[in-house]
């Protein structure tokens, strides 16, 4: 009896053991399901201006990577130079650090090379490589023009390994910390573009703009205060009105040297200026412009006929002028600088049909604009007898008429 107690004993242990036995075992499909790790978020990075870089199959800042290689480690005798040299790569960026050390006690030396991973993925690696995974002991570092590239030596884990090729192309800072700039659109003459905000950097004369932009590129920022200061009071005086120019889209007329002749019909006796290019709205530019009003627009047979009567009456009305302003005339000068201001209002209202005559019809319309420009603050300097007055003419009044009939002839 008591052999058949235990036998039956032994038997539920087994039964029990095989039950747990057959738990364990039905759970591995789960516990070995492969879970997904994250993907490695890679913080964005900047290079120094110091750092030797390579990307995109060009290099920056090589020279410090030459003259290290031949002075550094077994190559040379500078123990204590230090560079860090950066490689773009599919999976990241790859930083080295490299350090030249020397043992006196061994009379040995070497370069210390610090892998730094921070900005590298290596679960994007389809082999992973060793050289990564520790800090290195190579005995130089070369430019192996036999292979092809510049290379670690005589390393802890590697005989050779490869630092990237030998190449010919060079990289600027700029490419490697804004790799793609924004294209900045060109300005088209012709356009129609808003104007972003201004307060006096908006020129009767093209004198008085170059003058401005040069204090500007020359950072000379007290005599820049001056001329904006003037133009502004200038601007003021002869009651133009910058937020309503600002608040409507103007016509570019063509731009040099970083500075653009616009047209607007806003104003009342000035519509013609120079402003910086830099104050164009770019992104606005558009060939038509809007609600653009059909009257006053002409066929090429009236609109020649015009031009010519127009034209070569303001030619005749603005050389009387000159000669008024210079001494050598005694007619009325109200009278011609009526004429001129007249001829250009004229001249506003003839707008060609054909589009293909309407740019250089622009370009005539700002000459005159110009030239008036020019013929009212030679008015205001003749009637105080201003002695800047000769300088207004020769360096403005001639020149824009002499512009005005080059253009005319063209017609």
């Amino acid at each position: 009896m008591t052999g058949l107690f235990l036998l039956l004993i032994g038997c539920g242990t087994t039964e029990e053991n095989n039950e747990a036995n057959n738990n364990e075992n039905s759970q591995p499909e789960e516990s070995n399901q492969q879970i997904d790790e994250p993907e490695k978020e890679i913080k964005e990075f900047i290079p120094k201006e110091t750092d030797v870089v390579f990307k995109d199959e060009a290099l920056y800042n090589v020279e410090i990577l030459e003259q290290f290689a031949e002075n550094s480690g077994a190559n040379g005798e500078d123990n204590e130079s230090q560079i860090r040299v950066v490689k773009y790569v599919p999976e990241g960026v790859l930083i080295y650090e490299l350090q030249s050390r020397y043992d006196e006690n061994a009379n040995q030396a070497w370069i210390d090379v610090t892998p730094d991973l921070t900005y590298f993925d290596e679960s994007k690696l389809t082999v992973q490589e060793v050289f990564y995974n520790a800090p290195q002991q190579c005995s130089s570092v070369a430019k192996t023009v036999e292979r092809g590239h510049y290379t670690f030596n005589e390393c802890r884990t590697h005989w050779e390994f490869p630092l990237f090729p030998i190449v010919e192309k060079t990289l600027a800072y700029e490419d490697i910390i804004n790799p793609n700039p924004q294209e900045e659109t060109e300005v088209i003459a012709g356009h129609y573009y808003n104007l972003t905000d201004f307060t006096e950097e908006l020129f009767l004369s093209k004198k008085d703009a170059l003058e401005w932009k040069q204090s500007a590129d020359e950072n000379n920022q007290e005599k820049l205060d001056d001329i904006s200061l003037r133009n502004f009071a200038k601007l003021t005086k002869y009651n133009i009105n910058i937020e309503e120019i600002s608040n409507h889209e103007v016509r570019v007329i063509g731009c040099e040297d970083g500075l653009c002749e616009i047209y607007t019909d806003h104003p009342l006796v000035f519509r013609g200026f120079i402003i910086p290019e830099e104050k164009i709205d770019k992104d606005t530019g558009t060939a038509v412009r809007e609600n653009e009003a059909e009257v006053n627009k002409r066929d090429a047979e009236d609109y020649h006929s015009k031009i010519q009567s127009v034209v070569g009456n303001l030619l005749t009305d603005s050389a009387e002028l000159i000669a008024i302003y210079e001494g050598n005339s005694t007619e009325d000068a109200k009278l011609y600088y009526d004429k001129v201001n007249g001829g250009v209002n004229l001249l506003r209202r003839i707008i060609p049909e054909d589009k293909e005559l309407e740019a250089s019809y622009y370009e005539l319309l700002m000459a005159a604009e110009m030239l008036f420009n020019s013929a009212h603050q030679g008015k205001i300097y003749f009637e105080d007898e201003n002695p800047a007055l000769d300088m207004i003419v020769e360096d403005e009044m001639k020149p824009l008429r002499e512009k005005l009939e080059a253009l005319f002839a063209e017609q």
